[in-house]
């Protein structure tokens, strides 16, 4: 009986070293995890630069205009400056009422387009001078000194000159400007600056006749 227990007992332990040898040599496969699948599929930093191009207008800004458009709005602000100004003194100091009706018109029209400028120069980061530059402060002062037929002769003909050369600049800012926002707000304004310019040459025409 004591020998057969033997027996048993070996045997059993015979089969567990089997088992234990066999699970040894055929470990189980571990799971993957989702590492290496997002690993194989994602490349470093491109989430990120996705997440950049989506947002454009905080990573690039509005530029501002080139050289040109800005000196254009500059001039453009001096001008309008210049021609309320001046308006205004021939409210005050024509004798023709022609005249005086002209520079009131002068003042409505450039206060209005000079409203306009403001706003897109606010747009597109321009700052715009807040004084005449010297030689429209030469012009004013020059006709400041006149008065009666004297000064409606000099102001009707002032204003055709300077409605000539505005017109001129206005016309290469609305043909060849490279900012689309300036080149519109000349585009738009060139043709009351072109009725400006008419009624300028009529009215010079008139009070040099005497009619």
């Amino acid at each position: 009986m004591e020998r057969r227990a033997r027996i048993v007992l070996s045997s059993l332990l015979i089969i567990s070293a089997s088992m234990f040898a066999a699970g040894q040599s055929n470990p189980k496969p571990q799971k993957k995890g989702n590492y290496d699948t997002q690993k194989s599929t994602t490349q470093p930093g491109v989430a990120e630069q996705s997440n950049k191009s989506e947002t454009p207008t905080s990573n690039n800004p509005v530029k501002a205009p080139g050289e040109l458009d800005q000196k254009f709005l500059k001039e453009a602000a001096i001008g309008d400056a210049a021609e309320i100004a001046l308006g205004q003194m021939a409210q005050e100091k024509a004798s023709d009422p022609k005249v005086k009706q002209f520079g009131a018109r002068m003042v409505q029209d450039h206060s209005k387009a000079d409203d306009q400028l403001k706003h897109v120069a606010q747009t597109q980061h321009v700052s715009l001078p807040t004084e005449l530059d010297p030689p429209h402060k030469a012009e004013k002062a020059r006709l400041s000194q006149k008065t009666g037929s004297q000064f409606d002769k000099a102001y009707s003909r002032l204003m055709v000159q300077e409605h000539t050369k505005t017109i001129d600049k206005f016309q290469r800012e609305a043909s060849s400007s490279k900012d689309p926002t300036v080149k519109k707000f000349a585009q738009e304004t060139l043709p009351i600056l072109k009725s400006h310019l008419q009624e300028a040459q009529q009215l010079e025409k008139q009070i040099n006749s005497g009619t």
